[in-house]
């Protein structure tokens, strides 16, 4: 069961790290610079939904690994990764969606910022379970 826990953790911690690193470094600059803003945005926001969908599942499968291994720890970051993409998909998400229509560009920028802090947090801590994870995997087996 170990086994298995070890590789669903690192096939859902890879899957979760490449999705955040594509989505920040190739998809919504490529938004950003060939669309007009207004429709930029629009688009982002409707992308937002699938983006956290598919961090909420891939942090799943990684926490379920993580459980399955017997890593307490890991699962416990696994778990606050998780919640925080389901705080984006079920609260957030709405929420700017509000502001956007109520034109309160204030109340939508500071939530935007803590959204970003949040998912870079959530990206920060993938990448050291997942950095973890490899080393853990390239050690040479223990004697005896």
């Amino acid at each position: 069961m170990k086994h298995w826990g070890g590789i669903l953790n690192v096939v859902g911690l890879g899957l979760l790290a490449g999705g955040m690193l594509f989505f920040g470094a190739v998809m919504a600059p490529l938004v950003f610079t060939r669309l007009p803003p207004p429709v930029a945005g629009g688009f982002i926001g409707q992308i937002f939904p699938w983006y956290f969908g598919y961090g909420l599942a891939m942090g799943a499968l990684a926490l379920i690994g993580a459980l399955m291994g017997g890593q307490r720890r890991r699962a416990l970051l696994l778990a606050l990764v998780a919640a925080s993409n389901a705080w984006g998909l079920f609260w957030l998400i709405p929420l700017l969606n509000r502001l956007r229509a109520a034109h309160d560009s204030a109340g939508f920028s500071f939530w935007h910022l803590v959204s970003t802090s949040v998912n870079g947090a959530a990206f920060f801590v993938t990448l050291l379970l997942l950095a973890r994870a490899g080393f853990e995997t390239s050690r040479p087996p223990r004697a005896g």
